[in-house]
């Protein structure tokens, strides 16, 4: 509990810093006190996700939900490039329990506004991305912001990003996308929870 009250004051600090660097309107690099807050900020909240989940995703094709695909999958996530990025890797589960590999993300964040940057690549459809900008909120349990998708649907286009711990061993995440008649919907629902097995990631 003291962290987690120590990681929301360094959180909001972070934050105030970057307002009062942008209101002085001085030009030149990003103060590195900022960066490095940001930077540890992020992996404070990735570090625990490190690691292996067995997930369910939930998908509606418009805001009526009168029909849902639901997908078992596998998620793992890993640090990359020497640290700098959290890699999400992406395996559907077949009938017979084998698994294959259908995409990956990459996430960062930006030093200056503390926002959780995401790409998104889909095995399937290797044309299309998905793009992630989130707040992460000072609790470092919750995320919130927008996505985009590219090319985007010809029926609804992602708009927006909840994500958040439902507690120590479970995460959700939903897209919530914007019909053609402009009414938002819940477009999909990923559960995850800590695969059996499979601790918590400490530093």
């Amino acid at each position: 509990m003291k962290k987690t009250v120590e990681r929301a004051r360094t959180a909001l600090r972070i934050g105030l810093l970057v307002v009062l660097t942008a209101s002085s309107g001085v030009a030149g690099a990003i103060d590195p006190r900022v960066a490095q807050d940001s930077r540890q900020a992020f992996k404070s909240f990735a570090q625990p996700l490190i690691g292996n989940w067995d997930c369910s995703l939930r998908t509606w094709d418009d805001r009526f939900h009168e029909r849902m695909v639901e997908t078992a999958q596998k998620r793992r996530f890993e640090w990359v490039l020497k640290g700098n990025f959290l890699q999400e890797s992406v395996h559907a589960v077949l009938r017979g329990g084998d698994t294959v590999h259908v995409g990956i993300n990459l996430l960062s964040v930006d030093p200056e506004t503390m926002h959780v940057l995401g790409s998104g690549f889909d095995a399937t459809t290797p044309d299309r991305r998905m793009t992630i900008d989130a707040e992460l909120a000072p609790d470092l349990r919750h995320l919130s912001g927008k996505v985009e998708i590219r090319p985007a649907d010809e029926n609804a286009r992602a708009e927006r990003l909840d994500w958040q711990w439902i507690d120590e061993g479970r995460t959700r995440s939903r897209i919530y996308s914007r019909a053609s008649n402009g009414r938002e919907f819940l477009n999909q629902e990923l559960i995850c929870k800590r695969a059996a097995g499979a601790p918590a990631a400490t530093e």
